[in-house]
């Protein structure tokens, strides 16, 4: 059976976007479990309804079956400076929309002709990052410009990379006053950015010093200009205080948990949620990128942090916030992510997979109808071996893909 349904994804890869499919006998996940049924493939649309044609019926033998993930932070494919294999593998791991908080032109330029394909995921970007002069994340975009890529030469050159302006409009924007959000708006909206990403690093006591990022007033500027736009803002912080201060000033989703450089020592005073940030969080649905598996990066990993990150991360998912999930990683997707949740241990499954397939994509493209199993959505969805509420990491298992109404091989 599994033989001959893969030679059918074969024969119509090229043609299955203009056939209508009856999919029977599957498990359709409802934004809570599964519901067994009968699902339409019309036109790259999901029905409930049979059409007057129906070109292929498709017998998914209680299969499961999910809408497709995303990677709100997706790093890889500007980090690598050969996509092509990210690309793979984001579509063999089912991940069908990132979004890109920050890149050059140039990344853009190589990575936008291979995406959107039916094989390869949609992608949003953010184009260059707005701080203010010398803010993160100066370094990490203009050393690149000036084509110094040795870490000790990096730190060698300091003072002359500090003068140094070639990303200035590409990476990065420095944005010091509200004369300069009127100067450089327009700039920053010709670039076609799908979201916008802003720095928010200790502003209320820091903001618009070097090192740092956008002070609260400049922050206020640029959201208000992005929504008019009709554009989304995620920002990245340094601590609760900078959570509260986004969520107040309407951002659209926190890049990353508080506390994202934490090693685990000392207490979490200044990075801890309370009742009432995550009411607000609810309340307003604002998106949060935990970002758990970055604290890698620190060294050594306390089992302080590991308590830190399972109990604030169960609070948000018991809560029902609005939680996403991101990478942020040079060479993965969001694998190591998803792995470091499960591990965690006591995480409930049914949330995990609602942050994955319904609230991640969502999201990313806000104005889509996707993440869901409904009629008029897009006809998106894996179809999985297993139950992955009773495994997570059974989201893994993909017997084969559908991306608009087009069948895909594994």
């Amino acid at each position: 059976m599994r033989f001959l349904l893969f030679l059918l994804l074969l024969v119509s890869f090229n043609v299955s976007a203009q056939k209508n499919y009856e999919f029977r006998n599957g498990n359709w996940y409802n934004g809570k479990d599964f519901t067994p049924g009968t699902w339409y493939s019309t036109e790259g649309k999901l029905s409930k309804k049979a059409p007057s044609k129906i070109d292929s019926v498709i017998d998914l033998t209680n299969k499961w079956v999910v809408p497709p993930m995303g990677d709100a932070f997706g790093t890889c494919l500007t980090a690598n400076p050969t996509p092509d294999m990210q690309l793979r593998s984001y579509h063999n791991e089912g991940v069908f929309y990132v979004q890109i908080l920050g890149n050059t032109n140039l990344q853009r330029t190589e990575i936008a002709p291979k995406s959107n394909q039916p094989t390869s995921p949609d992608i949003s970007f953010a184009n260059g990052e707005i701080t203010c002069t010398l803010g993160e994340p100066f370094f990490k975009y203009e050393p690149a410009a000036m084509d110094i890529k040795n870490p000790n030469q990096i730190a060698q050159k300091q003072e002359e990379i500090k003068n140094s302006r070639k990303g200035l409009g590409d990476g990065y924007w420095f944005i010091d006053n509200t004369s300069a959000v009127s100067a450089n708006w327009e700039k920053i909206k010709a670039q076609k950015p799908g979201v916008i990403s802003i720095w928010l690093l200790d502003a209320e006591k820091n903001g618009g010093k070097p090192s740092f990022g956008l002070s609260p007033e400049i922050a206020k500027a640029i959201i208000k200009k992005a929504h008019k736009a009709d554009l989304k803002v995620f920002a990245h912080v340094a601590n609760a205080a900078d959570l509260r201060l986004a969520i107040t000033l309407g951002v659209d989703g926190i890049a990353n948990l508080p506390g994202m450089q934490w090693d685990g020592t000392g207490d979490t005073k200044a990075y801890d949620l309370t009742e009432n940030d995550i009411k607000l969080l609810v309340k307003k649905q604002t998106a949060i990128v935990p970002l758990l598996t970055k604290a890698q990066n620190t060294g050594t990993l306390h089992s302080s942090l590991r308590e830190y990150h399972k109990k604030t991360l169960k609070k948000l998912l018991d809560a029902g916030a609005n939680v996403l999930v991101g990478s942020d990683d040079p060479i993965r997707t969001i694998r190591s992510e998803v792995n470091y949740w499960f591990a965690l241990g006591d995480i409930p499954a049914d949330a995990v997979l609602k942050s994955l397939c319904e609230r991640t994509p969502r999201a990313i493209f806000p104005n889509r109808k996707i993440g869901k199993i409904e009629p008029k959505y897009e006809a998106s969805f894996l179809v999985l071996e297993d139950n992955p509420l009773n495994n997570l990491l059974k989201i893994r298992a993909v017997d084969f893909k559908v991306k608009n109404g087009v069948l895909l091989p594994k």
